[in-house]
């Protein structure tokens, strides 16, 4: 374990922290190691990529707690800077499913998720990303009450559970 000025970086979890920051480090290709740094012998199967899924884990909970979010909200990313045409792009997930939802189906990636401030990016390098994508940034929206459409959690908040279309309708009493 390496000390540097406020950040302690440990080799298990490749989890460096700060005051005000968490960064978190999942790869396909990671080399098992055993507390002192040094490379695992034997009975290496995989564990070091479930370690550092642990630390994931712990980085996305961080943002879950901190956003009130529950499971089956709805998460948008939007990305940029994505495969080796450099292009931009968004997905929905849910926050159950957020951890894999930048993982590639084939070959091998690294991805550092940051957490600063409370809020939450990443970035992937792939074979096709060498310099990394652009930050992939999520944003928590939650579903309208009336009609079921996702909203953006602070609109959700402000109009009492609903999209603001459905809101209006409401609040002009339309339908009655």
């Amino acid at each position: 374990m390496s000390v540097a000025t406020d950040k302690l970086k440990t080799t298990r979890k490749r989890r460096m922290t700060t005051a005000q920051k968490l960064i978190a480090e999942v790869t396909t290709s990671c080399l098992c190691t055993n507390e002192d740094g040094t490379l695992m012998e034997d009975n290496c199967y995989g564990e070091c990529y479930e370690w550092q899924k642990e630390v994931v884990f712990y980085v996305l909970g961080e943002w879950q707690k901190d956003n009130d979010i529950d499971d089956n909200d709805h998460i948008l990313i939007d990305g940029s800077g994505m495969g080796w045409q450099r292009k931009a792009g968004f997905k929905w997930t849910t926050m159950d499913k957020l951890h894999g939802a930048l993982a590639l189906d084939s070959g091998d990636f690294r991805i550092e998720w940051y957490l600063e401030n409370n809020i939450l990016t990443a970035r992937r390098w792939s074979h096709d990303e060498p310099t990394g994508t652009g930050l992939f940034h999520f944003s928590h929206y939650k579903p309208c009450e009336k009609c079921g459409e996702p909203v953006v959690a602070i609109v959700h908040q402000e109009e009492l559970g609903m999209c603001v279309e459905c809101s209006n309708k409401y609040f002009d009493h339309e339908g009655e």
